[in-house]
């Protein structure tokens, strides 16, 4: 499976109507080493109609593709890309991103969310919890401050949806990181987002790819 290069994000909105645009998609994984696809993945692939998308991509390395929605439950999603790497998102906002080499294992987003997904601004605290090359974990404390960028309007497959773009300062003892967000202004969802996975890959870019109906 090879990684998809240099290629605009708007491609990766096409309609997937043909079950073998379906799995191409699906394929571009983001890494290009990727020993075969995923049975989780390759499942999730078959099904029809075929689960939630997001479109994904790490900028910092020109790396983008397409991950499936595995499960939901009470606001927390998994979502699997083809060689079986996963991020979970907490009402869209990151919380681990595994299999990424170095990403985020865990994270309490708790205070960060208060304030996004309901306009606020000012301070907070946000935990990361990494896996270090003794298998130990690591957990990192941020100070947060939290802003509005004021109102931007966002292209999800041509439509353009209104939203409000929220930014997201954090510093930490070694590292320091800026979250963005744009929040839909009529249902107040995360529908894009760049959000920091860790020092090896950076910010992770995460839109949302409505369905077809």
């Amino acid at each position: 499976m090879k990684a998809l290069r240099s290629i605009c994000l708007a491609l990766l909105l096409i309609s997937c109507g043909e079950a073998q645009e379906d799995v191409d998609l699906l394929r571009g994984t983001l890494f290009p080493n990727a020993p075969r696809f995923h049975p989780r993945a390759e499942a999730l692939a078959a099904r029809r109609p075929l689960p939630p998308r997001l479109e994904v991509g790490f900028p910092t390395r020109d790396l983008s593709g397409i991950m499936l929605l595995e499960t939901e439950r009470a606001g927390v999603q998994t979502w699997l890309t083809a060689d079986g790497a996963t991020i979970t998102l907490e009402h869209g906002m990151l919380t681990s991103a595994l299999g990424f080499g170095g990403g985020l294992s865990g994270s309490d987003i708790r205070q960060s969310a208060g304030l996004i997904l309901n306009g606020g601004s000012g301070q907070v605290e946000r935990f990361h919890s990494f896996l270090n090359g003794n298998d130990e974990i690591e957990l990192h404390a941020y100070k947060c401050r939290i802003t509005s960028l004021g109102p931007e309007t966002v292209l999800l497959r041509g439509n353009p949806v209104a939203t409000e773009k929220r930014q997201e300062q954090c510093y930490g003892v070694a590292q320091r990181f800026i979250n963005v967000y744009w929040v839909q202004n009529s249902t107040g969802r995360i529908v894009q987002s760049s959000q920091w996975t860790g020092d090896f890959l950076g910010n992770m870019f995460i839109k949302a790819v409505p369905d077809d109906s």
